[in-house]
Parts: structure tokens; C-alpha cells; sequence
């Protein structure tokens, strides 16, 4: 489940190609379908390179349009989220079928050399809230008081996901999210990024760590 905002990507609503688009309480929001996939005649090598693109593109696909701006500075050819799922396919799984995982200390959700976020933290102090807080360091290399904050919430447990972009600059230095009631009580994987307003430069993400949403 993604979620859209107006400007840098627009919303929309219905299905588009292997998303389903909807809206709750206002919010525009992104679902990815399913797919199937025949493994018969495969070799256990396949299996297995079959099974991490699985884990790592059912992973991702919820935020694709975020990493199609996260990563599109290394797409080389590419699109941005391929750029990302292969970075993070090399880069973010462990172990071997059938006891693949995702280290979410390695994920990254973009990728550049916009100055990234400093000092952050996460925490959930109210039902279906998440409150991000980092320092402004507007200046620093090419960072701007404008710089537009993206955010990624990945919710292992439900198999879902939120993303979230402008909703804050950097000189602001602080942003609260509210998220779907049935986040309550279940543990966030959370990243945040920088992506300039004028310009295709991004930051780097940064791990927040876990949080337990009241």
C-alpha cells in the first residue's frame, strides 16, 4: 500500500498495469496485485535466484513510485525501481531458501548525493502515529531549506507498506504522520530521505530503526 501526493507524482484511482489505486479518508493510496509464476523444469539455482526476487520485489513493490525517484539517478538504462531492486537484492537479503530475510538495516529506498538527513529519530507516542524529528542542516553540500522528505514504512507483520512524499521540507525539522488504525500496535521499519524540489537530486536513505506503532 503507497502512498500518493499531488505535484511530484499525482494520485490516481482504479487499476494501472500490476497496481490497484484507491483513497482512504482522503489519502490516495497504492496496492500491487499478485502474481504467479509457473517453476516447473527449474533448476534448484533458479529456485533459489527465483525466490529472492520473490522476497525482494513483493518487498518493494508497494513504494515503487518512491524508489522510481529514489534511484533514478542509477537507473543506467533502467527504470528506478529495477535500479533498486537490484541494489537491494544484492545488497539486503540473507540466508538462502527457505530461510531467506530481509536485513532491514541494509535497505535502501533512494540513492544519491543530495545531503542526507542528520540526527533522526522515531517514535510513536499516539494511536496510528508516527512522529519523525531530525536536524536542519540546510547548507551543508548542496542541501536547501526545500528539500522535500520522503518517507517509507514497511509493516513486515501485515505485508504492507506507506510511502510518503513532501509532506515536509528539511527546514522544518519535524513530521507526523498519521497511518491506517490497524498499524496500531504492530512494528515499522521506517526510512527517511531528502529529494530536492529543483532539481532530480536525492539523498541517500537513512534506517530509522523500528518503532512500535501505539
Amino acid at each position: 500500500m503507497g502512498k500518493y501526493t499531488q505535484g511530484i507524482l499525482g494520485a490516481f484511482s482504479g487499476k494501472v498495469g500490476t497496481v490497484v489505486g484507491s483513497s482512504w479518508r482522503g489519502i490516495k493510496y497504492m496496492r500491487s496485485l499478485g502474481s504467479k509464476r509457473g517453476n516447473a523444469g527449474a533448476s534448484k539455482k533458479q529456485l533459489e535466484q527465483q525466490a529472492r526476487f520473490a522476497l525482494i520485489n513483493g518487498f518493494l513493490r508497494p513504494i515503487k513510485p518512491l524508489l522510481e525517484i529514489g534511484f533514478k539517478n542509477y537507473a543506467n538504462g533502467r527504470t528506478g525501481y529495477n535500479s533498486a531492486s537490484s541494489y537491494n537484492l544484492k545488497n539486503a537479503l540473507t540466508g538462502e531458501t527457505p530461510n531467506l530475510q530481509i536485513d532491514y538495516s541494509m535497505v535502501l529506498v533512494s540513492r544519491g548525493d543530495l545531503t542526507g538527513v542528520k540526527s533522526l529519530s522515531v517514535t510513536s507516542d499516539s494511536p496510528a502515529r508516527l512522529n519523525l524529528i531530525w536536524e536542519d542542516n540546510t547548507g551543508k553540500g548542496q542541501a536547501k531549506a526545500n528539500d522535500q522528505v520522503m518517507v517509507a514504512i514497511f509493516i513486515p507483520s501485515l505485508a504492507e507498506a506507506l510511502y510518503a512524499i513532501g509532506e515536509a521540507e528539511r527546514q522544518q525539522e519535524a513530521l507526523a504522520l498519521d497511518l491506517p488504525e490497524e498499524f496500531s500496535g504492530e512494528t515499522a521499519e521506517v526510512y527517511v530521505s531528502f529529494a530536492a524540489l529543483e532539481s532530480s537530486e536525492v539523498a541517500t536513505s537513512l534506517y530509522a530503526g523500528n518503532v512500535v506503532i501505539a
